[in-house]
């Protein structure tokens, strides 16, 4: 595997940021190696960046899914299975059934997907990552993990689009 060295420009405007990422892309700079940090959230296709899949809506939906059969389960299964008979009411009555299976599908829908979020997105994360202070003023950085043979040619590129304190950036656990 060979070596890979990091580096981070920082843009004022959005504009040479964008530039920056399609002359990084033109250098045959994979796309999971290039990331942007701003102080705000930029969307990727503001920025020209493909959409990224994510599971969590899968997830959402599957735990939901989990939650209700759950729910079915204690609503509907277990009043048969231990049938206790009040007054000529039926053993499953219908308008608790319907809380109930909201009740257990809300449930299982947000800790699934809380679960997910923090799983699928690394949290908590105690690596030192790249940071800029200079982020919190409206700066957007440019972060790429590039080959080191071809470190030479990401600083000369961001450098050329304008992009300010070019070079190895600063690491701090977030």
């Amino acid at each position: 595997m060979a070596d890979t060295a990091l580096v981070m420009g920082s843009f004022q405007d959005i504009d040479p940021t964008v530039e920056a990422l399609d002359r990084l892309r033109e250098l045959g700079i994979p796309e999971e190696n290039i990331s942007v940090l701003s102080h705000i959230p930029i969307s990727e296709r503001v920025l020209g960046r493909p959409h990224r899949f994510t599971w969590l809506a899968a997830i959402a939906l599957i735990s939901a899914a989990l939650g209700f059969a759950i729910g079915l389960f204690f609503t509907g299964i277990t009043p048969n299975l231990y049938v206790i008979r009040v007054g000529g009411q039926p053993i499953v009555p219908f308008p608790p059934t319907l809380l109930l299976l909201y009740e257990f599908t809300m449930l299982a829908l947000i800790l699934g997907t809380f679960t997910a979020f923090l799983v699928l997105n690394r949290l908590p994360d105690r690596r030192p990552e790249p940071y800029d202070p200079e982020l919190t003023t409206g700066r957007i950085a440019v972060v790429v993990e590039a080959p080191a043979d071809r470190r030479a040619d990401v600083v000369a590129t961001l450098e050329a689009l304008g992009a300010e304190d070019v070079g190895e950036p600063e690491r701090r656990s977030l």
